[in-house]
């Protein structure tokens, strides 16, 4: 059950990540989520380098999710800029 609901969330994530970035005509517009990602994974690294215990399994996830809606934005804007001129 809880890897269907870890599908479901990746599946919506990809899906409003698609839906933003065919909104937005700026790369710029990224920008701020950048930083909120950057935010979150230096908590996520300080965390895990100062305390002892493992880290629960949706931290994992969370971070596997990035890895993924940021694959695709920046491979969108990568694609726009240097294949489609």
């Amino acid at each position: 059950m809880k890897k269907i609901i870890y599908a479901l969330i990746i599946v919506a994530a990809i899906l409003v990540s698609i839906f933003l970035i065919a909104q937005s005509n700026k790369p710029e517009f990224f920008d701020v989520f950048g930083l909120l990602v950057f935010a979150f994974l230096l908590i996520v690294g300080y965390l895990m380098t100062t305390k002892k215990k493992k880290m629960p399994d949706w931290v994992g996830f969370v971070i596997f999710v990035i890895g993924i809606l940021g694959l695709i934005v920046d491979g969108f804007i990568v694609f726009r800029t240097f294949f489609q001129g």
